[in-house]
């Protein structure tokens, strides 16, 4: 393991234990764009005002969404011994106030609004999380961090796990990490589940130089918030992503392509850049490694053909955004070609 990263997680998983072993109750208001289109930053001041007005010790902290949309804004808390985590959904600010006296001033429940129990055991008015209808039947792999961290804090991604395995890939021989990915079977998220191993293999042995990789979250489809979700409750799993990616193809920078009606995916990812590049995640000679890679977040017009790859690169050299003929395709042909 790259000695300079595992510094910096070292310092990162000793700050997340400590904020979890605080003794006191942690509440966690999940905040994404369905969230606030639902009230959530109005239940989260509302919440911070009736804590305050109690005389309460509580951590309240803001997190991503569990996906939950139509029953925002939901919120969990964290029992002071750390033992039991409960999530709640549709805690509107009308009802923060008998909320709080349930959960917080009588340490207790409040069935009415529970969706279950994340951690610890249930109680015969609170099922497992796990076992409610939507979660029921899920493997959450891409979603694992999911409304359980601070999307715009980047030690609570190094804490779980994150980035290792990038620093994993640093070791590898680009033609190492493909098979990897090929062996994986993943799939691109759009409608044709294209396999990446596959794509990311044509530009490996693309003979153009400097090699580009570019995300496109562009996602036109209306209500398809595959890409949101990601963006705006854990933007560093996009950034990893990225960079093993980039690892594989011998990319020196990527774009990350989000459309201008996602205000709050373009602020975090943005934040998440700036963060990994602080730590040495990002930019020249990443993590002492003499290998380069950097991202920019480019923000299109909202077109829905630049949810097409020809269309989005027109978009970001700054022409209207229409498709090419294909082929050439242009991670075998080139940018320009």
């Amino acid at each position: 393991m790259n000695d300079r990263f595992t510094a910096i997680a070292a310092e990162a998983r000793e700050a997340w234990e400590a904020s979890r072993a605080s003794g006191r109750e942690q509440v966690n208001v999940c905040l994404d764009t369905s969230s606030l289109a639902r009230g959530g930053a109005e239940t989260l001041a509302a919440l911070q005002e009736a804590v305050a007005a109690k005389g309460l010790n509580v951590d309240i902290q803001t997190t991503g969404s569990w996906g939950f949309c139509w029953l925002e804004p939901t919120v969990s808390v964290r029992s002071a011994a750390g033992t039991r985590t409960v999530l709640y959904h549709s805690v509107t600010p009308d009802r923060v106030e008998e909320f709080v006296q349930a959960t917080l001033v009588e340490a207790g429940e409040f069935p009415e609004l529970a969706l279950g129990v994340v951690e610890g055991a249930p109680s015969d008015a609170i099922v497992m999380l796990e076992d409610h209808p939507f979660m029921k039947g899920q493997i959450r792999r891409l979603m694992a961090n999911c409304g359980q961290i601070d999307p715009e804090n980047i030690d609570h991604y190094l804490a779980n796990g994150g980035y290792e395995g990038f620093v994993k890939s640093l070791d590898m021989e680009p033609e190492a990490i493909i098979e990897v990915m090929l062996e994986s079977g993943l799939g691109g998220r759009g409608g044709a589940g294209f396999p990446a191993g596959r794509k990311w293999d044509f530009l490996r042995n693309a003979t153009a130089e400097p090699r580009y990789l570019v995300c496109n979250a562009d996602e036109g489809d209306p209500g398809a918030w595959v890409n949101r979700i990601l963006m705006e409750s854990d933007p560093h799993l996009i950034i990893e992503g990225m960079l093993i990616a980039a690892m594989a193809t011998n990319a020196v920078e990527g774009y990350i392509y989000i459309r201008h009606e996602y205000p709050l995916s373009i602020e975090r990812m943005n934040v998440a850049v700036e963060q990994a590049r602080e730590r040495g995640l990002l930019g020249e000679d990443v993590l002492g490694s003499g290998k380069t890679f950097d991202l920019v977040v480019f923000v299109g017009a909202g077109s829905y053909v630049c949810g097409e790859e020809t269309g989005l690169i027109n978009s970001i050299d700054g022409y209207r955004g229409m498709p090419r003929i294909r082929p050439p395709f242009p991670a075998q042909a080139g940018l320009w070609n």
